[in-house]
């Protein structure tokens, strides 16, 4: 009705009657964390369909969602109201300190809206101010900076939580009045308005009571509105659940936070008119401050940072002059007319666009980074199918060489900003940041927000944990969830539809499809790193992380459409581990490798990777990769990028890669639609695989130019259906204006809608292959400095560290265990070996082991537990370290008797300190006291204690170490194991079915909890069989039919449904366990007992016999007699068969000998 109106007139209309006379100034999207429930899509919606001319953002203490807002409202024809409700401080925002003990909040409420330009910077800059300076349980503003800020704001009272009404209800009125007074100075004739709300709260009553004779007293305008939460009424409960989710409640806690009436939603016209009857211009008023705004924001238009450039050039020549340089050097000084061409048609496009500072901006920081010697890596995303990135070393990979499409990282068709993400080496990544902080000023630098939304399993979990629904149930029904939408799970999902016809199950799934995709949390993104032109709060408002970083309100594609350069700083580990890969390769061969320049075709590596021996290998540890890679059998660098591109869900699925490697390992099976497409498909053998491909198919049959194709790619990608099937028509035209039968090309477009979104980014996929390549290259050809590296970069990962050693061990590098005398930080070499580094032992800081390696050298290598402890800081190896040294066996070198030095250890502390203490007062050696007494003597002083049993000392390395070093439990069992119905934890994969696995291993650390919903039990613990570790849970039916087995120190079997993640074993819910002995018992398919014919009297066969009787069972019993030279093998009578038990091997192996017995198994495949 208002469409084509001036908004002066709709608001003229209002007045009289005509049409609407109010507008929403006070509501709270979902960005008001788990308070709000409304989202932006909704709450603009919702204004449009009240017939709203405009309608207000008033987020708790944040800006998060005002781009999107702004942008939501525009697209409807409203006027959006960007806005915040601030919390201010009693007194200074700088008084960290509690006010409750005189009675006074922390901080107040207050309504604050941009009226102009001028007002939304303000507003940018309070709410940034909010975090950085007057952070306090929740982000605060003063009086001061309220005013110092002040122009272009609207400001009101806010709820009765703001500080006016608060001080009403308090009786304070004379206060009251002042405050109103202070506020209406600050924000100017007009400006402040007083805020009348009525939810059936008596407490309001009082307030606006107080408020409406303030107004009247001090000609203050008044204003209504409802403070929304949520959408409509009936949503109220959802949202009382959603405060249970915040505050960690449930339903059935009558203490809970709640609101106390289900009046806080977005209400119409007609209702705000029945409750403000008496007050018609608190209504209109805020028609009239909808008036007010005009925010025009200026979006989409790029502002690069300052870069400053040598004199005699602008940005655009500097950035031609550093592009030749670099063509020159990496093509010679000649340049082939291929590249030429391609380099000056991505310079058109750059500099058209206005893009050099940005290219120059990643070309400086990657610069300094080449410089100082940080790795950095061979590009990511699709910024490899540059030249021009090439060209200045953003990239390593020539796009020509590989047919990358620069048009998929820069379409001149879109004006929108480049996106460069770049991989650093892990352990150094902030000193790059440090340097951009530097070289544009510490306001011009942030990190980014990034926002956390309740996505289908997770708000399934956290609404049933608010519905008091045990957490068992809860995880069942979330595995029936595929996908990111709820919705979608239900419709197609027969047990959810089952689940949804109970009473129970309906109420948990309505309330979480309500939820779903509302926010959860923010935090601080991992890599993201926005720079601005001027200080970043004039661009974007600023939030504080729970560390204390700072980071942008606005996430990262917010920060896009506001023209911020933005890109991810990523710390790659696998750079980490080939930089100290390479350190180490020189140190202990005299090699330099240049890993930037190692020849792509090296037989060694192909034949690595054909074994798929890539534990360690970037991209290829997972069983899956590894059993994919093993089938491919790569021979070039082409197989290792369509392989990276194509393990992933949607390939793997369809079909994609058996179809490739089979055409790999049959080439007559290669074909192509057309000869025309052998040239793009050749690398990929007749399989679409890469976005690219995509691109190039609609370029040659179609004659789509290629930001024409890009849009396409894009299209699919995002399966925009509407946009896919209007391309369809021109590319069918524009196939047969080609020559290309229509048949062929709708065959063709059809085959593309079917792969094109299972197609991947062939740029990134190249330069990630690349470091693939390099991993492989490097363990081929330098395989124990390569475990060294590898072992050292996370020390903490018990599961990896696991399987590294288990890799060691099965290539003949031998791992030492940690020594006082030998270790460091970091794992080494040591000749053949691998010595295990102090870095990975639970509870030794590193200034304790700086300290014990100083000692060390100055020392020469301790000789006596005595020189250890005279050399030391006690400080710094106290007693916690001493234990873990013990526990660790890293004094085995030096003391053997682990036990003794345990038992002993305060009392070895107490005489250490006291020799410490008498060297400094000059009184001398505390252990050479007595004249003439053996200064080595100390170990010998101890206490007698025995040495720990195995299984005692493996617990202990277990404890510390995080895994069993000097051997395993399950070692005398592998062979046995190898046999047995079971699998080995590396070789779970994603083509398994993972409902019904077993593993056999150690169960560790096992904790029984109790549930807070329901009261029952459960147990959660680890498996550890001999590659790895993982997970375990118990739920109570099992924790009790099993509990002795739960609680034993023996290896057992556990069965049960196994979760993965990234495609490694990540859990495993357990239904069953069965002892090594049950397993045995029922996978021994026979005995066999060796007999010397010498030696062998009456006697012993008639103890044999005796033995075999007393265990009879229905095993078969071979006797391997042997003769001379020849052995017999003799099956004893069925009558004879017997029960493999413990105790009949431990019978019968002391008439015959422990060697002389063995057991065969059934074979499971």
């Amino acid at each position: 009705m208002t469409d084509g109106l001036p908004f002066q007139t709709v608001v003229y209309l209002q007045k009289y009657g005509i049409i609407m006379d109010f507008v929403h100034l006070h509501n709270h999207s979902d960005n008001s964390i788990l308070d709000g429930a409304i989202t932006l899509s909704d709450m603009v919606a919702r204004a449009v369909e009240m017939g709203m001319p405009a309608i207000a953002l008033t987020d708790h203490g944040n800006m998060f969602g005002a781009i999107e807002f702004y942008q939501k409202a525009m697209k409807a024809g409203i006027k959006p109201i960007i806005g915040q409700e601030f919390y201010v401080a009693p007194g200074s925002r700088f008084k960290k300190e509690s006010a409750k003990d005189n009675r006074e909040e922390t901080a107040y409420h207050l309504i604050v809206l941009a009226k102009n330009l001028t007002g939304y910077r303000n507003l940018m800059k309070l709410s940034s101010m909010g975090y950085t300076e007057g952070f306090y349980y929740k982000p605060r503003i003063d009086m001061e900076i309220l005013e110092k800020y002040s122009d272009g704001l609207i400001i009101s009272s806010a709820c009765i939580a703001g500080q006016i009404p608060v001080q009403i209800l308090k009786g304070r009125l004379k206060e009251a009045r002042e405050l109103a007074g202070r506020f209406s100075e600050i924000a100017g004739k007009g400006n402040f308005f007083l805020e009348l709300q009525y939810h059936g709260i008596k407490e309001q009553e009082t307030a606006n009571a107080e408020l409406i004779r303030i107004s009247s007293e001090m000609d203050i305008p008044l204003i209504a509105t409802n403070d929304a939460h949520y959408v409509r009424r009936e949503d109220s409960y959802a949202h009382e659940v959603l405060l249970c989710v915040q505050t960690g409640k449930t339903m059935s806690d009558a203490n809970r936070m709640k609101f106390s009436t289900n009046e806080f939603y977005l209400k119409s016209l007609d209702e705000m008119r029945m409750i403000f009857a008496d007050y018609p211009d608190a209504l209109f008023n805020t028609c009239k401050i909808a008036e007010m705004i005009d925010v025009e924001l200026d979006l989409g238009n790029p502002i690069l940072p300052n870069f400053e450039v040598p004199q005699g050039y602008n940005l655009d020549s500097y950035l031609r002059h550093l592009v030749d340089e670099g063509a020159a050097r990496i093509y010679g000084p000649v340049l082939p007319d291929a590249v030429k061409a391609r380099m000056e048609y991505e310079l058109s496009v750059i500099t058209s666009m206005k893009f050099s500072g940005y290219f120059l901006i990643v070309w400086d920081f990657i610069n300094y980074a080449r410089r100082t010697g940080v790795p950095v890596g061979p590009g990511r995303g699709s910024a490899a199918g540059s030249i021009i990135s090439y060209c200045l070393g953003i990239t390593a990979l020539d796009p020509l060489r590989y047919n990358l499409l620069f048009e998929r990282f820069l379409n001149p068709d879109r004006n929108e900003m480049p996106d460069m993400d770049i991989d650093f080496c892990a352990d150094r990544r902030e000193e790059v940041i440090d340097y951009v902080k530097r070289k544009y000023g510490e306001d011009h630098v942030s990190q980014i927000v990034t926002i956390n939304r309740m996505k289908a399993k997770a708000v399934v979990k956290d609404v049933a944990r608010a519905l008091d629904i045990p957490f068992a149930e809860a995880n069942e029904i979330s595995k029936h969830i595929d996908g990111d939408s709820l919705k979608k799970s239900i419709d197609k999902s027969p047990e959810l539809k089952k689940i949804y016809q109970t009473d129970k199950g309906r109420e948990l799934l309505d309330i979480s499809l309500k939820l779903e995709g509302l926010t959860r949390s923010a935090g601080k993104h991992a890599a993201g790193v926005v720079i601005s032109k001027g200080p970043l709060t004039d661009y974007v408002p600023l939030y504080r992380d729970k560390d204390g970083s700072i980071s942008s309100q606005y996430e990262k594609n917010t920060l896009e459409q506001a023209g911020l350069v933005k890109m991810d700083f990523l710390g790659l580990k696998n750079l980490s581990i080939i930089e100290k890969c390479l350190a180490l390769v020189k140190a202990t061969t005299g090699d330099v490798v240049d890993i930037n320049n190692i020849p792509l075709d090296d037989s060694e590596t192909y034949r690595l990777l054909q074994k798929a021996d890539t534990r360690g290998v970037f991209q290829l540890e997972s069983g899956g990769m590894q059993n994919i890679i093993r089938r491919l059998g790569p021979t070039e660098f082409e197989d290792i990028i369509a392989i990276v591109a194509l393990y992933r869900p949607g390939p793997l699925g369809s079909g994609m890669v058996d179809d490739f490697i089979e055409r790999k390992k049959n080439p007559q099976l290669v074909k192509y639609p057309h000869p025309a497409l052998e040239p793009v498909l050749k690398d990929t053998l007749g399989v679409v695989v890469y976005q690219e491909q995509v691109m190039l198919i609609s370029q040659i049959i179609a004659g789509f130019t290629l930001p024409e194709a890009d849009k396409l790619r894009k299209a699919m990608g995002k399966k925009k259906m509407d946009i896919i099937d209007a391309l369809e028509e021109k590319f069918i035209s524009g196939a047969e204006k080609g020559g290309f039968e229509a048949s062929l090309a709708e065959d063709l477009y059809s085959m593309i809608k079917k792969f094109g979104e299972y197609g991947f980014n062939k740029s990134h996929s190249a330069a990630y292959a690349l470091v693939t390549y390099q991993t492989a290259y490097l363990k081929a050809h330098y395989r124990i400095q390569y475990m060294t590296a590898l072992l050292s970069a996370q020390p903490d990962r018990q599961e990896d560290v696991i399987q590294y050693i288990t890799d060691c061990r099965e290539n003949g590098i031998k791992v030492l265990p940690p020594s006082i005398n030998g270790s460091f930080y970091d794992f080494t070499i040591e000749g053949d070996a691998i010595r295990f580094g102090f870095g990975a032992i639970k509870g030794l800081g590193e200034k304790a082991i700086e300290n014990i390696a100083a000692a060390r050298v100055k020392t020469g290598g301790f000789k006596t537990l005595k020189q250890f402890l005279e050399e030391v800081d006690l400080s710094l190896v106290n007693k916690g370290v001493l234990e873990a040294l013990i526990k660790s066996g890293s004094f085995d070198a030096i003391h053997k008797n682990r036990a003794q030095l345990y038992e002993s250890m305060d009392l070895i502390i107490e005489l250490a300190r006291k020799y410490h203490q008498d060297i400094e007062s000059g009184q001398g050696d505390l252990f050479s006291m007595q004249e003439g007494r053996d200064n080595t003597r100390i170990a010998s002083d101890l206490p007698a204690v025995a040495e720990w049993k195995d299984n005692v000392k493996l617990t202990f390395e277990k404890e510390v170490i995080g895994l069993y070093l000097s051997g395993h439990p399950l070692s005398r069992f592998e062979k046995e194991i190898r046999s047995f119905p079971s699998y080995r934890l590396s070789e779970i994969c994603e083509e398994q079915d993972c409902q019904d696995i077993s593993i056999i291993g150690m169960l560790n650390n096992v904790t029984v909890r109790r549930s807070q919903k329901n009261g029952s039990q459960y147990a959660a613990g680890t498996l550890e069989d001999l590659d790895g570790v993982i997970e375990v849970i118990f739920f109570s039916r099992v924790l009790e039919k099993f509990a002795d087995l739960i609680n034993s120190t023996e290896p057992v079997m556990a069965t049960g449904k196994i979760e993965l993640d990234a495609g490694k074993p990540k859990k495993m819910i357990v239904n069953s366990l069965k002892s090594i002995k049950e397993v045995r018992r029922a996978a021994v398919s026979a005995i066999h007992i060796k007999i010397d014919s010498t030696g062998v009297d009456d006697n012993i066969i008639g103890r044999i016999r005796d033995v075999v009787e007393k265990h009879r069972g229905g095993c078969p019993l071979y006797f391997h007699v042997r003769e001379m030279a020849d052995t017999k093998i003799i099956r004893a009578h069925t009558s004879f068969n017997v029960q493999p038990s413990e105790e009949f091997i431990f019978e019968i192996s002391g008439l015959v000998g422990n060697d002389s017995v063995r057991y065969s198994f059934n074979r499971y495949d």
